[in-house]
C-alpha cells in the first residue's frame, strides 16, 4: 500500500523572477540575479549577495533596500538590473 501524499511533499513552481522595481514598498524578496555585470562586484561589497534576503524600504531614485541590519541606496538604473523572487504573500 502507498503511503498518502502530503500537500508539502508535493513538489511546488519555482516563483518567477521579477525586477526589483516592480516591487511594492514594504515588500520582502530574494535576490535571484544581477543583470548589469559592472555592478556585481559593488553591490557584493555591499551584501547584496547570491540569494540574500533584501526588504525594499523605498522605492524610485534612490531606491532603497533593507539587507540584513544595513540600508543600501541604490540608483533606479542600477534598481532595474537587480531581479528578486517576491517571498510569499510580500506582493
Amino acid at each position: 500500500m502507498t503511503p498518502p501524499v502530503t500537500i508539502d511533499a508535493l513538489p511546488r513552481p519555482a516563483a518567477a523572477a521579477v525586477p526589483l522595481t516592480t516591487m511594492p514598498v514594504g515588500a520582502v524578496a530574494t535576490l535571484h540575479e544581477v543583470t548589469d555585470v559592472a555592478s556585481r562586484p559593488v553591490l557584493r561589497s555591499l551584501g547584496l549577495t547570491d540569494d540574500c534576503v533584501l526588504r525594499l524600504c523605498q522605492a524610485g531614485d534612490p531606491c532603497i533596500v533593507q539587507v540584513r541590519a544595513t540600508r543600501i541606496g541604490l540608483s533606479s538604473a542600477v534598481a532595474r538590473c537587480l531581479y528578486v523572487v517576491p517571498e510569499a504573500g510580500s506582493r
